[in-house]
């Protein structure tokens, strides 16, 4: 009895170990996603921040 609960003991960890490195693996995937889009949205938020600039200064040039 004692062999039998030791095999399934050692499929159990197995399984255990798979499922944690799987969702190790997804758990990276995820935050490298979220790494791009984070700059995906950085790039945007700048991008639109310096239209906005050159807009402001077209309205309302510098005086000389």
């Amino acid at each position: 009895m004692s062999e039998r609960m030791s095999i399934v003991d050692t499929k159990l960890q197995a399984e255990l170990v798979s499922k944690s490195l799987e969702l190790s693996e997804k758990k990276r995937k995820l935050e490298e996603d979220i790494k791009i889009a984070d700059a995906r949205s950085k790039l945007l938020l700048e991008s639109d921040a310096l239209k906005d600039i050159e807009a402001y200064k077209t309205r309302f040039p510098p005086e000389a």
